[in-house]
């Protein structure tokens, strides 16, 4: 599962930030839960209303890892995951983030 599949130069996964080290700083910010109810969110580093999957290649840049592209089956295959992990949970969007 991508979630838990390391990637990139820094050889992260999803799982190690927001699973083990959420509530913790990275750069200032508070690390999330990963859960994917405040999307759309209007994001104050890009100006404007991002969506998951923009959020998504943001963090794999981030980890200095190959984005992939929107719609790619493994970006879909993550944010579907991530939607699971946040059922039950009330919908905040549009949320607004650093």
């Amino acid at each position: 599962m991508i979630f838990v599949q390391r990637q990139g130069q820094l050889n992260l996964s999803c799982a190690e930030c927001h699973d083990d080290n959420w509530g913790r700083k990275l750069a200032g910010a508070t690390i999330p839960q990963g859960h994917p109810n405040g999307y759309p969110v209007y994001r104050l580093e890009w100006q404007s209303l991002g969506s998951v999957q923009r959020r998504l290649r943001n963090c794999l840049f981030g980890m200095r890892a190959e984005p992939y592209t929107y719609g790619a089956p493994e970006m879909t295959t993550l944010e579907l995951f991530l939607a699971w992990r946040g059922r039950g949970l009330m919908i905040e969007a549009p949320a607004v983030r650093p």
